[in-house]
């Protein structure tokens, strides 16, 4: 995601486009730019997404990002990341039994849920690692890790 696009470029792309942009930036949150961009694509107001698949606004993604953006469960987060492990393993119970069945790979939930993860912890100084194999028992299978910022 490293060229610089514009809303006028994403007004010019065809649904498709702005679908497999939106799902790549979701899946790919390499670095803040990565979530600026999504977040412009979200705030165009642009049709990007099929029906089955959550997107920013949904009821499922409201309570994805509201659990991730408590303070008790940010303390979670900041646990595991300083342990070098993926924070989302850390709340994601909290997410299986707030969405209960609506939190599900089939319809990017878990996508979703590492992307509101990177936007919070970039916002606290921190950057993607290496991603690891989530715990037994966890919907999704992989997640990333996050290291703070060197100065």
């Amino acid at each position: 995601m490293a060229k610089h696009i514009t809303l006028d470029e994403l007004n010019a792309w065809t649904f498709e486009q702005r679908q497999t942009f939106y799902r790549n930036g979701l899946a790919r949150f390499d670095n803040a730019e990565a979530v600026r961009l999504v977040e412009m694509l979200v705030a165009s107001g642009l049709p990007f997404r099929q029906g089955k698949d959550i997107a920013h606004g949904d009821r499922e993604m409201k309570a994805l990002e509201a659990i991730v953006v408590s303070p008790y469960n940010e303390k979670l987060l900041l646990e595991a990341a300083a342990s070098g492990k993926p924070p989302l393993g850390a709340i994601e119970p909290l997410m299986i039994e707030g969405l209960g069945d609506d939190y599900s790979v089939a319809n990017g939930a878990t996508v979703a849920a590492g992307y509101l993860i990177a936007r919070r912890l970039y916002a606290l100084g921190f950057e993607k690692g290496n991603s690891q194999k989530m715990p037994d028992g966890s919907v999704a299978k992989t997640a990333a890790t996050f290291r703070k910022k060197r100065a």
